[in-house]
């Protein structure tokens, strides 16, 4: 996908997903074999134990009633997101060049805005996990049963401050059970174990943002929450029963904990790759798609 062009609807067509999967079915053998070369209980009980460090903070961060305190001086709300909110903090103090405009953006924005957006993440959460069956989630067959679109609502958004990533890790800093993690490595994975294929999508791969005037790509922080979410339960499933095949049982509550870091090793096997997409004109301007 071209930086300021829309992603081509042919990503959402039956058929397109089903080649994307069975991309992906083919690769994911390759990329379990190399993670399963350590002891994956540990490896495994590590992340759990790193994501409930944070987990709280997030609890309290977007608990409900706290932010009712904030309708007194929403204004406050933006210093309070920039010191409590975990992923706005790190992307706050990134030293990275394309988080420039990420900060800027931020500063921009009004405590308001931020305020509202993340109380509508926040209710969203709440009336998702309601009715949250385990055994429907992962029987699902096709990304509308998921039911996340009403993710894609400006409601949900703040532009500039909250797309889909930040979302994402608010709802899965809460619901890990419930909701993946859309980190950068979570859809750097998918590129790879889709073979890096653009499934003759005239615009290149749907999981990399091209940026045609520096010559360079990233992952797609534009990539939408239910297609993200349809594929990224895909590739779960297929963790959850390689790892049975190793001995190794999954708890529900700790489901897309497993998956991301699943997707760490994915993206950390292609580091090298992922850098030179990211800083070299001439890698990305070799590839057909540019």
């Amino acid at each position: 996908m071209f930086k300021g062009k829309e992603l081509e609807k042919q990503v959402y067509e039956p058929k397109h997903i089903q080649q994307v999967l069975a991309e992906i079915e083919c690769n994911f053998p390759g990329y379990f074999e190399s993670f399963a070369q350590q002891s994956l209980g540990p490896v495994f009980s590590n992340r759990i134990q790193e994501y409930e460090k944070e987990q709280e903070v997030y609890r309290e961060y977007l608990d409900l009633e706290a932010l009712d305190e904030f309708e007194y001086d929403p204004n406050a709300f933006k210093s309070h997101t920039r010191k409590r909110c975990p992923i706005i903090r790190r992307c706050l103090m990134a030293q990275d060049e394309v988080m420039k405009a990420y900060q800027k953006s931020f500063k921009l924005a009004t405590g308001r805005q931020l305020l509202d957006t993340v109380r509508n993440i926040a209710e969203f959460s709440i009336s998702y996990v309601v009715d949250f069956d385990d055994e429907a989630h992962e029987d699902v067959t096709t990304y509308s049963d998921l039911g996340l679109e009403p993710l894609n609502d400006d409601k949900y958004q703040r532009l500039g401050v909250i797309g889909y990533g930040i979302q994402s890790s608010l709802l899965y800093g809460l619901y890990p059970r419930s909701f993946a993690h859309r980190s950068q490595n979570a859809v750097w994975s998918l590129y790879f174990l889709s073979g890096r294929k653009d499934f003759e999508l005239e615009d290149g791969p749907e999981f990399l943002m091209v940026r045609p005037n520096e010559g360079t790509c990233e992952q797609n922080f534009f990539y939408p929450a239910e297609l993200f979410g349809f594929y990224a339960l895909s590739v779960f499933v297929m963790l959850e029963l390689a790892c049975e095949d190793l001995g190794v049982t999954f708890e529900n509550r700790y489901r897309y904990i497993y998956l991301s870091r699943f997707c760490d090793h994915v993206a950390n096997t292609h580091r090298e790759d992922i850098n030179a997409f990211k800083w070299s004109s001439e890698y990305v301007e070799s590839q057909p798609w540019f």
